[in-house]
């Protein structure tokens, strides 16, 4: 069984703005648990930012990491 998604019904968002269906809360039950979760497009679009930027970081630290992994190889074969 898949996952279902249904509108909450609730007030309008309070931004009138064109892209204000991105604040509309849906309601999301999990399967196969009845297990269930609010959430909205732009709290989804801000953790996919949010990720964008985790690997961003995590590539950069792991270059400094290769790097002186090389160093450390390279200081251990010296000797």
């Amino acid at each position: 069984m898949a996952d279902t998604f249904k509108k909450v019904e609730s007030e309008s968002p309070a931004n009138p703005a064109e892209d204000a269906w991105k604040d509309v809360q849906v309601e999301k039950e999990h399967q196969p648990e009845k297990e269930k979760s609010n959430l909205t497009y732009r709290g989804l679009e801000q953790q996919v930012v949010d990720f964008n930027n985790s690997i961003a970081s995590l590539t950069e630290r792991k270059a400094v990491l290769e790097a002186e992994m090389l160093q450390v190889k390279a200081t251990a074969e010296a000797e």
